[in-house]
């Protein structure tokens, strides 16, 4: 019963953090010990031992690389930091180009980089669109650890979203519709109010 309890962050952190006294270089540790404070929602601390992580871990032949590198571009979005996610992205491109769940999360830091400065992030905005057009075309692939929906409804649904901001309310009912087609009910109530 000991998941039924409270604290358990806390716990697994410290056990983490005694562990990487012994080896600070593991770059598996500095991942769990990064995603353990980033689930806890404490980003600043997290940043560190993402940067850490990322500068130490293999460029393949570790399950968690993935993962880590999509955790750490969620990270750099919470802390605001689109000029060092913007460089993470762009290293990571071509290995991570063929999953779902990268092209999401690029998305997801595009749109609040521009949000966050119009004039300074403006010549992202187009990759906004291109970057959930192309979780649509990866789609949702087995054997991949992925989110649901990052490669379907989630997808669609926001680039219903985008279309709708941007007035394209034909195209914004084409994506919603196929989000809805997946059960995403946020997208059938998106399709009645427009």
């Amino acid at each position: 019963d000991g998941y039924l309890q409270g604290g358990k962050g806390e716990r697994n952190l410290q056990i983490l953090l005694d562990e990487l006294e012994r080896d600070s270089q593991d770059s598996y540790l500095l991942y769990q010990a990064a995603r353990t404070l980033w689930l806890m929602k404490e980003y600043k601390r997290a940043d560190s031992y993402f940067e850490k992580f990322y500068r130490l871990v293999p460029d393949s032949g570790t399950g968690y690389r993935v993962n880590g590198v999509i955790s750490y571009i969620y990270n750099l979005i919470e802390l605001g930091d689109y000029d060092r996610g913007i460089e993470v992205i762009g290293r990571e491109e071509k290995r991570l180009g063929g999953y779902a769940d990268y092209h999401f999360a690029c998305g997801t830091f595009f749109t609040k980089a521009v949000l966050s400065d119009v004039q300074r992030y403006i010549a992202y905005l187009p990759r906004i669109e291109s970057a959930y057009r192309r979780c649509l075309k990866i789609g949702e692939v087995s054997g991949h650890e992925c989110v649901r929906g990052n490669g379907s409804f989630k997808a669609a649904y926001n680039l219903g979203v985008w279309f709708e901001v941007n007035g394209k309310l034909q195209a914004a009912r084409t994506y919603y519709r196929q989000a809805a087609a997946w059960g995403y009910e946020p997208a059938a109530e998106r399709l009645r109010a427009i």
